[in-house]
């Protein structure tokens, strides 16, 4: 506008648009003085109808241009516009990823999986996991787990063989021997601290400690009945889906010679795609990543810089003597959620100051440009469930909308994930996000609980320790309508 001094528009103090009432009474203005007469602009006049459809078609475009004028700055900005904003910054939004889990498929040696095979949560509303091994088999020769049993009667002479990773073992049967007898003697030979066994109606199980200690297994003598190997899955949908351990149980892809299926271990846990109020906080972080030595530069570059890190906090201890927290003297301790432990490692190292130690339970070795070997070490957050009760009355003033149940449920997550690692939960500061997510609403209860399954609830806040950080889940938020 050629007016310095405008009201309207792109102003010194920014952009101010002009909403319909204003516009309204401008275009009647404007119109009574063209003509030079009164006009009637009420809503049954001819008048006032006819303004009316240009003041709202007006008003759209008042609306369009605060919008192209709001999506260049990181606190106005959404979406695409944000994401678009952010590049000019050199911050690309950190795309979604899919969580991975290896299951056990039991069934009949040599068994193929087809690439793509689906498994699925036994749980309501389950996930679906679909295999990611081109040449996934259950086999004698990589796996976790295995059932023998010895067919037909025991002769005294006769020798029982199993070999677990080429390590023959072998044993001879006396008179009088059982089946129990012989699976026990092969049992004790073969049990390690990563292979256990046990004996059950003549059945010798042999199971690995873990996914990574899968075995190689063959018998003579003995026959075996069923295999379990370890095979990858992926979650077919993106985002930080963890099922719980033993959950994932129900085979859709059914294919014969595969029995069974179960995820008897830690999922790896993939991530949401950015939030639009995870993007601005890292926006506003990005001048620490042009730094180093300094606790804020190192939180910065470990979350921006490391794929899957969700949280970081840093924390030093600059003085002569272990702090309150158990920090050693002249230390730093990180705290990380999520990311892989050697880039998260490997990233401390990078920021860190020199002649600086690190502190914590997690360690991973990195190698200098010298090619020395240091342990850098680190903490990950405890989590601690946050549950949720709200009770919402109507303001009678206002129309509570039929939504406003689903509406405040995902405020207030949304404002739960903004919650850092260590800050404390209070419960005041989520009375604004039930009022900002919908209307009509006069009155708020607020309880909250934390644990496994909800213990007491309480109008308390939840103090959260340094090393803790409070997690929020939809099916741990409930809200109700007095």
């Amino acid at each position: 506008m050629a007016d310095n001094e405008a009201v309207y528009g792109l102003t010194k103090d920014g952009f101010r648009r002009k909403r319909l009432p204003e516009i309204l009474a401008d275009i009647n203005k404007r119109v009574a003085d063209r003509l030079g007469v009164e006009i009637q602009t009420g809503s049954n006049s001819l008048f006032g109808q006819l303004h009316g459809v240009y003041a709202y078609e007006i008003a759209d475009l008042w609306e369009q241009a605060e919008d192209v004028y709001n999506a260049m700055y990181p606190n106005t900005a959404t979406g695409v516009s944000l994401a678009n904003a952010a590049g000019l910054a050199g911050i690309v939004p950190v795309a979604g990823t899919k969580s991975m889990l290896t299951a056990t498929c039991y069934g009949t040696d040599g068994t193929s999986i087809p690439y793509g095979a689906r498994i699925a949560s036994s749980a309501q509303n389950g996930s679906t996991w679909s295999c990611i091994e081109d040449d996934a088999a259950i086999t004698s020769s990589k796996a976790i787990y295995a059932a023998l049993v010895i067919r037909g009667d025991i002769v005294a002479g006769s020798a029982y063989q199993l070999t677990v990773n080429d390590v023959e073992t072998s044993y001879t049967a006396v008179d009088k021997d059982t089946a129990v007898i012989v699976l026990n003697a092969l049992s004790k030979k073969v049990g390690s601290d990563s292979i256990k066994t046990s004996i059950d109606n003549n059945v010798l199980s042999i199971r690995a400690s873990s996914a990574r200690s899968a075995f190689r297994i063959s018998a003579k003598g003995l026959t075996i009945t069923r295999i379990g190997s370890p095979i990858r899955f992926q979650c077919i949908n993106i985002g930080a889906i963890d099922p719980d351990t033993g959950t994932v149980t129900s085979i859709v892809t059914t294919t014969p010679g595969w029995s069974a299926v179960n995820n008897e271990y830690p999922t790896n846990v993939g991530q949401d795609a950015e939030s639009d109020i995870a993007l601005r906080q890292r926006w506003n972080l990005s001048l620490y990543t042009r730094a180093a030595a300094m606790t804020e530069a190192i939180s910065a570059g470990v979350k921006n810089n490391v794929t899957g890190v969700t949280a970081c906090m840093t924390y030093d201890n600059a003085t002569d003597a272990t702090d309150s927290d158990g920090r050693p003297p002249h230390s730093i301790e990180v705290i990380v959620d999520g990311g892989d432990d050697e880039a998260i490692a490997q990233e401390v190292w990078r920021l860190k100051a020199g002649g600086i130690s690190t502190y914590g339970t997690t360690s991973a070795q990195v190698t200098d440009a010298m090619g020395l070997k240091h342990d850098i070490y680190f903490n990950r957050p405890d989590p601690v469930k946050v549950w949720f009760k709200v009770k919402i009355s109507q303001n009678p003033d206002e129309e509570l909308p039929s939504s406003a149940v689903s509406d405040i449920t995902q405020a207030l997550l949304a404002r739960g994930q903004e919650q850092k690692i260590g800050e404390d939960v209070i419960l005041q500061r989520y009375f604004a996000a039930v009022f900002k997510s919908t209307t009509g609403v006069g009155f708020i209860d607020l309880t909250a609980a934390t644990g496994e399954t909800a213990g007491a609830y309480s109008t308390d806040n939840i103090g959260i320790s340094p090393r803790q950080k409070s997690v929020f889940d939809v099916s741990r938020i409930e809200v109700s309508i007095l």
